[in-house]
C-alpha cells in the first residue's frame, strides 16, 4: 500500500524528503513526528509555494495534513485565506469531505488538484482583499493562536457592561499558573445567577475576587485578506484597526481614556466572522491614561485634549503593555444555545410558549429534555411536568433516570435533571400529581403535551379545550405508542381535527383500534399484576415518539401547520405519509 501511494505521489511530482532534511525551526519538524514528508513545489500568480505532505496512519479514510514550508515574502506575516497560523494549508473540510477509500490513486491525484486550487484562491483573495471575502468563510479567528479559553455567558454588544473572572478548575486548583487549568468567563456586569450556575457545574473556583472589565467591539473592516495577521502586540493591533476600520480604533481608544484601569478584556466582533478575544494588561502610568480628565469635564474641555496621535504613541510603547494574550472566545449565552439548531431563526423558540407536559414515563421523560433543549422553560414562560408515579428499579430499561432517582416522584425528579443540566435559568417545575383538565387549567398554558399514553386522558384533553373559545385554547399535542410497542402516533390537535377523528376514521380505525393491528393478539403480549399492565418491548419506539413530538412541538411555531398527524411503522410495514387529519362527521368529540 505504502509503495502504491509513494508512487502515485512520485508521479503528482512530489519529492520524499527525510525529516532531518527539512529547514530548521519550521512549525512542521516541532509538530510532526514523522520520519519523512512528501515536498512539491505549487506556482501562483504571487509566487512559489513549498507544501509538505504528512501521510496519516491510513490514507484511505484520513487526508494527509499539509504544511508551508516556504511562500513568496510579499506573503509573509500576511493574512492567508485557508492559512491558519502561517504555515497549516486547510485544503478541504475533511468532515464533509466523501471519497472513493479503496482508490489511492484518485483520491490523492484530487489532494493535489486541490491544493494547487486553494492556493490560487488565496493569492487571488490576499491581492484582491474584498471586505466580504467568501474565501475566510467565517474562519478569520483560527488564524490567531489562542493562549487562554474563555466563555461568554451574556449576549454581548457594545452598550452591555460586562465583567470577567479568571477560575480554576481541579487541575488549576493542583498546579497553580498551567494554561490548562484556567477557564475566564465573561458575562453580564450585575447578572450573577448564571455565573454561578456555571461555576457550580462545572467545578470552578474564582482564581481571586478581582473582576477584568469586559468590552465588544464591533469591527466592519474594509478589508481581511492580505494585510498582516496576526499582531504581536497592542502597537500591531492598533496599526491593524488602523488599515481596516478607523472608527474601530477610535472606539477602542476612548475605550481606554473613559476606563483607565489595569487589566481589560477586548472582544471584537469582526463582521461576517467569530469573535476574536483578546487580554491587555496595562501600565496606566506608562501609558499615560490617567491624566486625562473623566468624560463629563472633556465636554467642557478641561484638562488634558485627547489626541489620537499622542494616546497610539503612549499605548505602543513597550513598557505601556505588561501582558498581550489572545483568548479563544465560546459563546455559552441563551440566544446562541437556543438558536443553534433551529432551521429558520424568524419562528423563534419555546422560551416564550407556556408549555405542560402530561406524564412523565418514558416517552415524557426523554421528550423533556428536548424540549428543553428547544428552549421550554429557558425564558419568561414556565415548562412544568405533570406525573404522580414514582420512578424505581422496574422502570429503568425504558426511562432516561438513573438509579439515584429510585423512590422518587418522575416529574419533579425530571424537572430536577433539567434544571441540573444547564447553567441558564430555567422555569421548569415538576408537579407531583395528574394534570386537572379543567378550562382553568388548561387556560394557563399555550402548549399541552399529553405524553400519557392513555385514551382517555386524550379524549377528554379533546373535548374540555373545546369549551374554550378558539382563539385562546392551548394547542395540543398527542403523542403514543400503537400496537403494543410496533409503531410511534403524533397528532397535533390545532382546533380543525381532535383525537376522536383520528380513531373515528373509517379507512384505517375499527372500534378504536387501527385495522393493521387487528390480527394481534394484544392480550397474549401484555403482563397483567395487581391492576398494573406492562407490554415488554424497548426503548426505541418511545425514543422515536419522543422526537416526533418534539417536531410536532416546534412546528405550532410555524405560520402555518403543514401536517397534524405522523407516524412511524417499527415492524417493516410502510409508514402513512404525514398529512392535515381530516375532521370526521361521526367524530362524537367534534359534533358533541
Amino acid at each position: 500500500m505504502l509503495s502504491e501511494l509513494h508512487q502515485v505521489l512520485l508521479g503528482c511530482g512530489f519529492q520524499y524528503t527525510k525529516a532531518r532534511h527539512i529547514p530548521e525551526g519550521t512549525p512542521l519538524c516541532l509538530l510532526d513526528v514523522a520520519k519523512g514528508f512528501y515536498v512539491k513545489s505549487y506556482g501562483t500568480t504571487g509566487g512559489e509555494f513549498s507544501i509538505a505532505l504528512s501521510l496519516p496512519i491510513d490514507p484511505h479514510i484520513t487526508l494527509p495534513n499539509a504544511y508551508i514550508l516556504k511562500k513568496p515574502d510579499q506573503y509573509k506575516n500576511r493574512l492567508l485565506p485557508h492559512v491558519n497560523l502561517g504555515w497549516y494549508l486547510c485544503y478541504v473540510r475533511e468532515m464533509e469531505a466523501d471519497w472513493d477509500a479503496n482508490n489511492l490513486q484518485e483520491l490523492y491525484l484530487q489532494v493535489d488538484c486541490q491544493i494547487q486550487t486553494t492556493l490560487n484562491a488565496s493569492v487571488t483573495s490576499a491581492n484582491q482583499g474584498s471586505p466580504d471575502d467568501r474565501e475566510m468563510e467565517g474562519e478569520f479567528s483560527s488564524y490567531w493562536l489562542p493562549q487562554k479559553k474563555l466563555y461568554l455567558l451574556s449576549d454581548a454588544s457594545e452598550k452591555l457592561e460586562m465583567e470577567c473572572y479568571v477560575t480554576l478548575n481541579e487541575s488549576g486548583l493542583a498546579n497553580p499558573g498551567k494554561a490548562s487549568g484556567e477557564e475566564w468567563v465573561a458575562y453580564e456586569k450585575g447578572d450573577e445567577s448564571e455565573f454561578n450556575e456555571w461555576l457550580r457545574q462545572r467545578c470552578l473556583t474564582k482564581q481571586d475576587g478581582r473582576t477584568i472589565l469586559t468590552s465588544y467591539f464591533k469591527i466592519n473592516p474594509s478589508r481581511l485578506a492580505g494585510v498582516e495577521w496576526p499582531p504581536q502586540n497592542l502597537r500591531a493591533l492598533l496599526q491593524w484597526l488602523t488599515e481596516v476600520d478607523l472608527s474601530a480604533r477610535s472606539r477602542l481608544l476612548d475605550h481606554f481614556v473613559n476606563n483607565p484601569v489595569k487589566r481589560h478584556v477586548l472582544l471584537f466582533d469582526v463582521r461576517h466572522q467569530d469573535l476574536v478575544g483578546l487580554f491587555v494588561e496595562l501600565d496606566i502610568a506608562a501609558t499615560g491614561l490617567n491624566t486625562y480628565p473623566q468624560k463629563n469635564n472633556r465636554k467642557k474641555r478641561t484638562g488634558r485634549v485627547v489626541k489620537s496621535k499622542t494616546l497610539i504613541t503612549c499605548l505602543s510603547a513597550k513598557r505601556s503593555v505588561h501582558k498581550f494574550s489572545r483568548l479563544e472566545v465560546t459563546r455559552a449565552d441563551r440566544k446562541t444555545i437556543l438558536s443553534r439548531n433551529r432551521r429558520r431563526s424568524a419562528t423563534g423558540d419555546l422560551s416564550t410558549k407556556r408549555i405542560a407536559l402530561l406524564g412523565c414515563g418514558t416517552i415524557g421523560g426523554y421528550l423533556c429534555g428536548l424540549l428543553l433543549r428547544s428552549g421550554a422553560g429557558c425564558g419568561n414562560a414556565r415548562f412544568d411536568l405533570y406525573d404522580d408515579d414514582s420512578f424505581g428499579p422496574q422502570n429503568f430499561g425504558r426511562h432516561p433516570l438513573s438509579t439515584v432517582d429510585f423512590g422518587q416522584n418522575k416529574a419533579k425528579a425530571l424537572a430536577a435533571t433539567l434544571k441540573a443540566s444547564t447553567h441558564l435559568n430555567c422555569k421548569v417545575e415538576g408537579k407531583p400529581a395528574n394534570f386537572s383538565i379543567t378550562p382553568e387549567m388548561l387556560n394557563q398554558y399555550d402548549i399541552v403535551i399529553d405524553a400519557t399514553g392513555r385514551p382517555p386522558v386524550a379524549k377528554r384533553l379533546a373535548h374540555v379545550v373545546r369549551t374554550i373559545p378558539n382563539n385562546k385554547r392551548p394547542k395540543v399535542v398527542h403523542g403514543f405508542n400503537d400496537g403494543n410497542g410496533r409503531s410511534s402516533k403524533v397528532m397535533i390537535d390545532d382546533g380543525s381535527c381532535c383525537y376522536g377523528c383520528m380513531l373515528m376514521d373509517p379507512a384505517f380505525y375499527k372500534n378504536g383500534l387501527d385495522l393493521r393491528f387487528s390480527k394481534i393478539n394484544t392480550a397474549e403480549e401484555r403482563f397483567v399484576s395487581c391492576g398494573n399492565t406492562f407490554t415488554p418491548y424497548d426503548a426505541a419506539v418511545s425514543v422515536i415518539t419522543a422526537a416526533m413530538m418534539q417536531e410536532a412541538v416546534l412546528s405550532i411555531l410555524e405560520p402555518s401547520l403543514s401536517w397534524t398527524y405522523s407516524e412511524h411503522m417499527l415492524d417493516g410495514s410502510r409508514s402513512k405519509q404525514a398529512r392535515l387529519l381530516p375532521k370526521q362527521r361521526t367524530c362524537p368529540i367534534c359534533h358533541d
